[in-house]
C-alpha cells in the first residue's frame, strides 16, 4: 500500500496506529517499540497489514495540547513494563484510583496533594 493510502485509511477508522515492544535495547538503557499503522482483522483479531515507521523508539510521546487531557510518554522498561510518565516531570498518572480497574483502564492525572 502506498502512503496515501495508509493516510486515507487512517482518515476513516480503516487503519490504526500501533506500538508493539520489541526486544532491541536502546542506548538510553530501556528497551525499543516498534511504532507504525496497522489494519485489524476482525475475524481473527489479528494484524492484517501493517506499515513499520520505525523499530527502535526508545520512548513514545502523546501530545494533548489542552491543558486538561492527558499527556504521558510511554517507554519500555527490560522486564516488560510499559512506563507512563511526564516528560518534564510535572505531572503524574494512576489509573482512577487504587482499586479494581475495569477492562477499559482510564489513565487519569493524579490529583495534586494540598499542601498544609
Amino acid at each position: 500500500m502506498t502512503k496515501e493510502m495508509w493516510k486515507k485509511l487512517l482518515s476513516v477508522g480503516g487503519a490504526f496506529c500501533y506500538i508493539k515492544p520489541n526486544r532491541r535495547k536502546h542506548e538510553s538503557g530501556f528497551r525499543c517499540f516498534e511504532v507504525g499503522y496497522l489494519v485489524m482483522d476482525y475475524k481473527t483479531l489479528k494484524v492484517k497489514d501493517k506499515l513499520v515507521l520505525n523499530e527502535t523508539a526508545d520512548h513514545i510521546q502523546l501530545y494533548e495540547y489542552d491543558n486538561n487531557r492527558v499527556k504521558p510518554n510511554l517507554d519500555l522498561t527490560l522486564d516488560g513494563y510499559i512506563r507512563m510518565f511526564s516528560y518534564l516531570g510535572d505531572e503524574y498518572y494512576w489509573w482512577k484510583s487504587m482499586d479494581y480497574v475495569l477492562s477499559s483502564a482510564q489513565l487519569e492525572l493524579l490529583p495534586k496533594l494540598k499542601s498544609k
